[in-house]
């Protein structure tokens, strides 16, 4: 589903504000992540246990750095593991295929690539 979709503009979308204008304040956000995600789902579902993942892993980090804000190397050790679970898995989805090509060419290799196919805003949503 694209935003300019018609089922997107006539009946997510609507439905979507509906929820969430009658959902309590403590809801709100709940009805937001969940609308979300079911978006992501509709166009590219095999991935969409990749965003949670990163989302959650994100989330509980995130809440260890503020924990241990006081312990300036272990926030920055907290951080620097977001950092490379983020960016290692752009990495593994944007370059992997160039990455085994490469190894096959300089070391005269037969290495299968199996090709995957990139999760949609997979850089928007790291970044």
């Amino acid at each position: 589903m694209v935003f300019s979709s018609l089922i997107f503009i006539f009946v997510f979308l609507p439905l979507v504000f509906g929820i969430y204008y009658i959902s309590p304040k403590f809801l709100k956000n709940t009805v937001l992540l969940i609308a979300s995600l079911v978006f992501y789902a509709w166009g590219e579902p095999v991935y969409i246990f990749l965003m949670i993942f990163t989302a959650v892993v994100n989330y509980f980090l995130s809440i260890l750095i503020d924990k241990y804000k006081g312990t300036k190397s272990i926030a920055q050790l907290l951080l620097l593991l977001s950092l490379v679970i983020d960016l290692g898995i752009l990495g593994f989805f944007k370059y992997y295929g160039f990455l085994i090509i490469s190894i096959n060419t300089v070391f005269a290799l037969d290495i299968n690539v199996v090709t995957l196919p990139l999760p949609v805003g997979i850089s928007f949503y790291t970044f």
